[in-house]
């Protein structure tokens, strides 16, 4: 899914038409963007960082300066998660498909925690995207329940296949004492 943007403007423009199209000013926007509790963040066509949130820059503890560019959001995720990263962000740039995954990021005390990260691409009014807009919505506790109910589940499994042995094996004895009483 795009999201349409006039074809003479640009999102970081302030414009006095701007409330006519239905579109915030800068000061509205980075108001919103700081306000929500997700990691914001905007990049180019390309997928170059142009901008994050706030919130971005109190988890990280990286300022805006350190934060821009192709290459610091990779190196800030987990090393199991920067491959499958850079392979979906990649599709998502090349196709213009709506981006979507799981992956953890580091904050600033050294911690890694689990955040879906989302965007969508803005395009101008001929279609060609000219920029991407995304989240990173923290989802450490629902990971943290899933990994639980994923133990619990096992757990539950095992529980039933030795039951099952069990009362298989109480089967078979009744069935042998049941066989040497008719004798």
């Amino acid at each position: 899914m795009s999201i349409p943007f006039p074809a003479n403007s640009s999102p970081a423009a302030a414009q006095p038409e701007a409330a006519a199209h239905g579109l915030v000013g800068p000061e509205q926007f980075t108001f919103l963007a700081d306000m929500i509790p997700q990691l914001v963040w905007i990049t180019d066509n390309a997928g170059f960082h142009t901008y994050f949130n706030q919130r971005w820059i109190e988890f990280t503890g990286y300022t805006l300066a350190d934060s821009v560019g192709p290459d610091t959001w990779n190196n800030l995720l987990h090393p199991d998660d920067r491959t499958r990263a850079r392979q979906v962000w990649g599709h998502s740039l090349a196709t213009g498909d709506d981006y979507s995954i799981e992956y953890r990021f580091k904050a600033r005390d050294g911690s890694y925690r689990w955040f879906l990260g989302q965007a969508l691409p803005r395009c101008a009014a001929d279609g060609q995207i000219i920029a991407w807009f995304g989240t990173c919505t923290d989802i450490q506790e629902q990971r943290q329940l899933r990994e639980q109910l994923e133990v619990a589940y096992s757990d539950l499994e095992a529980k039933v296949v030795f039951r099952t042995l069990d009362l298989e094996r109480e089967v078979a004895t009744l069935r042998q004492q049941a066989g040497e009483q008719q004798v």
